[in-house]
């Protein structure tokens, strides 16, 4: 059983990080949407494949590889 997406903004980014349990490790799903953006058509995933420990760590991990991904797109 996994918690509810945890969901964070920055920079008007907003970030949604899915974790799932892959037997001893936990995985996470990482989105985010532009500002002014929602809906799941609009997502942009977020290259991550790394697993954690535990759930709390996926999510943590999740959103760091968001943070980088949102300030690499507006460093452009």
């Amino acid at each position: 059983m996994s918690v509810r997406p945890l969901e964070t903004e920055y920079k008007d980014w907003t970030i949604r990080v899915i974790t799932r349990s892959t037997g001893r490790a936990w995985s996470a799903l990482v989105e985010v949407w532009a500002p002014g953006k929602s809906g799941d058509k609009t997502a942009e995933l977020v290259p991550y494949n790394a697993t954690s420990q535990n759930e709390k760590a996926a999510q943590e991990a999740g959103r760091l590889a968001a943070v980088r991904f949102i300030d690499g797109k507006l460093a452009k």
